[in-house]
């Protein structure tokens, strides 16, 4: 067990070495939860963290999402292999087949092949969903229906506006009545007007004109519509745990009250997909779920990433040992990291599973099999090969989040073969960490890579370069 002042000790270390201006860390051995704080809210107010303070753990909500899904499966109203045009009637997008056959399964484990980050403001309105997935009626196709894996932020707000429309409520209101009430989380809330009244932690983001130093975010939270995505959620580490240990307990609150079925809850942890840039996420995919190995520990979580925050959960279901952190800043991964290697590898002599190594020469010898343009919605990838055969990559964001925060192109940035056939590391200046970019083709496709998985996302190839 750690002693609270150790983990604090530990966490203002951390954001010390890692330039992080406020963290927060909950920390879960059995049924005890240790919750500690680091730094400060705000660059600009000073104010401490605390331990009850909210942070934005993004798309951690995801899970909170796919709990109401397995809600509407135990009460009879959903089933996951059914195409989910039989609950969203005029559902569309912009190919026939998928609009057809896509169901709540492939939505919760990101296999539907929808081009996964449409980012739109619908409003504040409770009628915001509805208007996203009208909105999502040209959304593009980059895969067949359960051909590959790719992250998929629009799969999960389609599922929240399948629970408003089964449940009869907002999306906001099921997390309240559904989980938020039930499991007396007093410190999560899902609007900026409920967030106001407790400590709440802002985003910190790069200063433009100086990009070593940082700058409170010009805006706090994302759009009503990404609500499913993680959005909703607005939560203490503390309580998110609290949520996490409802699925340790399959399915039932800390009062005794059932509010799961014990065998639909298990079954969120089965792996439905493996996962192709598998180091930094995990091996594989639940419904809902990352699934990792870490040594012959079993672990599961998930990451968030909010305008100017980052989260990360991770939890070993067995040992009912884990952990909840969240930051001010918009990329936390190596602190993660560290963090993760020190609580794990002190309590269960395990870590996170490294990166594959890189070799010592950067030059590619067939830059003809990589070179081209790779796209997904919002997002390009521009890959080229200088006059010494080295690979560099010109990555674009379009979408609404980046136009909303300004981010520029990142130009000719290098790719760093490692010891994996296709795989590469690449360093985006928006991250603390590089990330593993892996040429792929789907199973038993041959000649050139169709696709470049990048930060959890299938980016298509749309020309070869040449």
């Amino acid at each position: 067990m750690f002693a609270s002042h150790e983990l604090e000790q530990k966490l203002t270390e951390l954001i010390t070495k890692h330039n992080v201006p406020g963290a927060q860390l909950a920390v879960l051995d059995g049924d005890a939860v240790t919750e500690v704080a680091a730094g400060v809210l705000s660059t600009r107010t000073g104010l401490a963290t605390t331990p009850d303070a909210l942070f934005l753990p993004g798309s951690i909500g995801k899970l909170y999402t796919a709990t109401l899904v397995m809600m509407l499966v135990e009460e009879g109203t959903l089933d996951l292999d059914t195409p989910i045009r039989t609950y969203l009637p005029g559902f569309e997008v912009a190919d026939p087949r998928a609009r057809d056959t896509v169901t709540p399964r492939d939505l919760l484990t990101h296999t539907s092949g929808f081009d996964g980050d449409h980012f739109t403001d619908t409003g504040r309105g409770d009628d915001a969903l509805a208007a996203y997935v009208a909105g999502c009626a040209e959304l593009p196709q980059i895969a067949a229906p359960g051909e590959i894996w790719s992250y998929s932020n629009s799969g999960y707000s389609i599922l929240g506006r399948i629970v408003e429309v089964q449940m009869g409520m907002t999306f906001e209101q099921a997390l309240q009545e559904r989980i938020f009430a039930p499991l007396a989380l007093e410190h999560t809330v899902s609007f900026a007007e409920d967030a106001i009244v407790h400590p709440a932690a802002v985003g910190h983001i790069p200063d433009p004109d100086d990009p070593e130093s940082q700058i409170v975010s010009p805006t706090w939270g994302l759009w009503r519509a990404f609500g499913p995505m993680g959005s909703a959620v607005v939560a203490s580490a503390g309580d998110v745990l609290e949520f996490v240990r409802l699925h340790l307990d399959g399915g039932v609150a800390p009062d005794g009250t059932r509010l799961l079925d014990a065998g639909l809850a298990a079954s969120m942890l089965e792996q439905q997909v493996e996962l192709v840039d598998d180091s930094v996420l995990g091996k594989g995919w639940g419904l809902g779920w990352i699934l990792d190995q870490w040594g012959d520990v079993t672990v599961i979580g998930h990451d968030g990433n909010s305008i100017g925050q980052n989260a990360f959960m991770r939890v070993a279901p067995e040992q009912r040992f884990g952990f909840c952190l969240q930051t001010n800043v918009e990329s936390a991964l190596n602190m993660y990291r560290e963090l993760a290697d020190w609580l794990f590898g002190r309590r269960l002599g395990v870590g996170p599973r490294p990166d594959p190594a890189t070799v010592e020469d950067s030059r590619v010898a067939a830059t003809d099999r990589y070179v081209g343009t790779y796209a997904r919605e919002g997002l390009s990838l521009q890959v080229s090969a200088d006059v010494e055969g080295r690979l560099l990559a010109t990555v674009t964001p379009s979408h609404g989040v980046a136009q909303d925060q300004g981010w520029p192109p990142m130009v000719d940035l290098p790719l760093q073969p490692v010891t994996r056939e296709d795989s590469f590391l690449l360093d985006l200046p928006i991250s603390d960490a590089a990330l593993l970019a892996v040429f792929f083709n789907p199973a038993d496709a041959d000649g050139l890579p169709t696709y470049l998985h990048f930060g959890g996302r299938a980016h298509r190839r749309v020309d070869t370069g040449s």
